[in-house]
């Protein structure tokens, strides 16, 4: 499937401001807790959501993540991680909030969740935002820049954020024990992340992934579980055969793939909501 086929697919304004449908207002946090702050939060008794900005060596900038803690958080613990881009979209979805009643009511386990926000500036030259070259692969590989874009950002991601995450917080430092959620682009980032560094995470979950051509690369080293789902409403026209070709080729090259179709687009709350399936899978505790 050719890279036109996909540009054709989503309006302009989306290459600027995301995709997803989302009414709640994505607003910037002025208050950023530093890490050395964040390491005062041991034994709380409620959750955290602490946002800190650290410099990114890889990207010559200044990134923004954020860290969600459970509540009674203990450094002599180790808990299970998921990573995730678009951490403004958990931000605004109220991520914290799920978390928070699906632990506290004893429904999962304690996990611990590191995003790294995404950067929605345009690129000057291009008719697309950062987040777009540096989530998408088959969107930077036309041009060097973008590929430069694309490369900066994979190694802040894998040599920056994620040392800076197990370095600060108690969390678990072995592919089993971390999980890598996306959506849209973001989940094309984290396919994608599967066959580049397949030694990094063990369990994507990847929500209507957009964008994806993997088709180059080469078997899986080791197993991999993906967890992907998409609208109906997206399933039509090309966007079906996309999705078929995709699911075909992951399990040929070697992936054990979970996948279901929702009752809509390309929608956030449903993310949201199979985000919300997912945690009780995963870490759901037996009564």
């Amino acid at each position: 499937m050719k890279k036109t086929l996909f540009a054709a697919l989503l309006p302009a304004s989306a290459l600027f401001f995301g995709c997803g449908n989302n009414n709640a207002p994505e607003t910037a946090i002025d208050t950023l807790a530093t890490a050395e702050e964040s390491q005062t939060e041991e034994g709380a008794t409620e959750s955290q959501y602490i946002e800190t900005q650290f410099y990114s060596n890889s990207m010559k900038q200044n990134r923004t993540i954020a860290v969600y803690l459970p509540a009674n958080y203990n450094k002599s613990k180790t808990y299970p991680v998921i990573y995730g881009e678009d951490g403004l979209v958990i931000q605004s979805g109220r991520y914290k909030e799920l978390l928070d009643s699906l632990i506290g009511s004893g429904e999962i386990e304690p996990v611990v969740v590191a995003v790294s926000y995404e950067n929605k500036n345009p690129i000057p030259g291009f008719r697309m935002a950062y987040r777009n070259a540096e989530y998408v692969e088959a969107i930077a590989s036309g041009d060097p820049q973008l590929t430069q874009i694309y490369n900066d950002h994979l190694n802040y991601f894998v040599q920056e954020f994620i040392p800076y995450i197990e370095s600060n917080y108690s969390v678990a430092d072995t592919r089993e024990g971390r999980i890598y959620y996306g959506t849209s682009n973001s989940a094309d980032f984290g396919l994608t992340l599967s066959f580049r560094m397949p030694n990094l995470f063990g369990e994507y979950w990847c929500f209507s992934p957009v964008y994806s051509q993997l088709w180059d690369y080469k078997p899986l080293a080791v197993p991999t579980k993906y967890y992907i789902d998409r609208g109906s409403k997206e399933e039509e026209g090309d966007m079906m055969i996309y999705f078929a070709n995709l699911i075909d080729f992951l399990r040929r090259s070697g992936g054990d793939v979970t996948e279901w179709t929702f009752n809509g687009g390309h929608d956030r709350a449903k993310w949201r909501e199979d985000f919300i399936k997912m945690l009780v899978t995963r870490f759901g505790v037996e009564k």
